[in-house]
C-alpha cells in the first residue's frame, strides 16, 4: 500500500511537472511569435512609411506591405534577418538613386552570402567594392580574394554601417559614366544584366545566379515600387534643385520634375 501510495504521488507529481512545463513553453512559444510578428509589422511600417513620402496613394502603400511579406517569408533565421535589414536601405536607395532594390538586394546577398562575409561582417562593404587610388575613404586593407580564377589579395572600401554600405554601392555606380544605360531599365534583373554588360564583372555565372536569388525571395515583387512610384521617384533626392537632373541620364518617364510656382 506504501508503495502504490508513493508510485501514485511519483505519477502524479511528474505530471504536474510534465503540464506545468507544457503551458510554461507553449507561453514562451507564443510570445515568441508575438514578438516577432511585432518586429514584421514594424518593418512594414518603416518601409512603408519611407514610400508613402513617395506616393500620395494609400493603396499603394498597402500593397507595399504585402510585397515586403512575400520577401520576408521566403526566408528564415539569419537569412532573414539580413533581408530585413536590407530591405529599408535598398528602398531607400531606390528612391534617391533609381536602382531597383530586387538588384540590391539579389547582389548584396550574392556577393556577401546574405552579410556573413568578412568584408561585409567587418567593414559594411556588402557589394565587394575595391578602394584603388582614387578612393579616399576608409580601407580593408589586403583582403583575400580571387580575380579571374586567380587567388590573391587587394584593398577594399570600408563603410561604417549597412546603410553606408548600399550608399556607398548606388554612388559607385551612378557616379561613373560607364553604368549609364543600366538606369534606363524597368525591373531589377535587367539592371543587373546592364551593367554586368558594362563590365562590372566578367563571371558567366553571376546573372543567373542573381536571377535564382530574385526568384528564391520573390524579390521581383518590389519591381512595382519602380513603377507606382515613377513619377514621384526622384523629388526627394534633389528636391533643393527640381531643375538639376541627375549626374546621369534618366528616361523621360522617371523624370518628371515639379513645375515652378507662378
Amino acid at each position: 500500500m506504501i508503495f502504490l501510495t508513493s508510485a501514485a504521488w511519483t505519477s502524479t507529481k511528474l505530471g504536474t511537472a510534465v503540464t506545468e512545463f507544457y503551458f510554461r513553453e507553449k507561453s514562451n512559444w507564443i510570445a515568441q511569435k508575438e514578438a516577432k510578428q511585432k518586429e514584421l509589422e514594424e518593418s512594414n511600417l518603416q518601409v512603408a512609411r519611407l514610400v508613402a513620402l513617395q506616393t500620395s496613394s494609400p493603396g499603394d502603400v498597402v500593397r507595399l506591405a504585402s510585397k515586403i511579406s512575400k520577401v520576408l517569408n521566403s526566408s528564415s533565421g539569419a537569412h532573414r534577418n539580413f533581408i530585413e535589414a536590407a530591405l529599408p536601405e535598398a528602398i531607400r536607395i531606390q528612391v534617391q538613386f533609381g536602382i531597383p532594390a530586387s538588384a540590391t538586394i539579389s547582389q548584396a546577398i550574392y556577393e556577401s552570402g546574405y552579410g556573413g562575409s568578412a568584408l561585409a561582417k567587418n567593414y559594411h562593404n556588402y557589394f565587394g567594392i575595391k578602394a584603388f587610388n582614387s578612393w579616399n575613404g576608409p580601407r580593408a586593407v589586403s583582403m583575400p580574394t580571387v580575380d579571374s580564377g586567380v587567388k590573391t589579395r587587394a584593398d577594399f572600401r570600408a563603410y561604417n554601417t549597412l546603410g553606408d554600405g548600399f550608399e556607398g554601392y548606388a554612388k559607385f555606380l551612378s557616379e561613373s559614366g560607364r553604368y549609364e544605360k543600366a538606369f534606363y531599365t524597368q525591373n531589377g534583373l535587367a539592371f543587373v544584366n546592364a551593367i554586368l554588360k558594362a563590365g562590372y564583372c566578367p563571371d558567366s555565372t553571376y546573372l543567373p545566379a542573381i536571377q535564382r536569388i530574385m526568384q528564391k525571395h520573390n524579390l521581383n515583387e518590389l519591381d512595382d515600387i519602380i513603377k507606382a512610384g515613377a513619377d514621384a521617384l526622384y523629388q526627394s533626392a534633389w528636391a533643393g534643385d527640381k531643375k538639376r537632373k541627375p549626374n546621369f541620364p534618366i528616361p523621360s518617364w522617371r523624370w518628371n520634375p515639379s513645375p515652378e510656382p507662378p
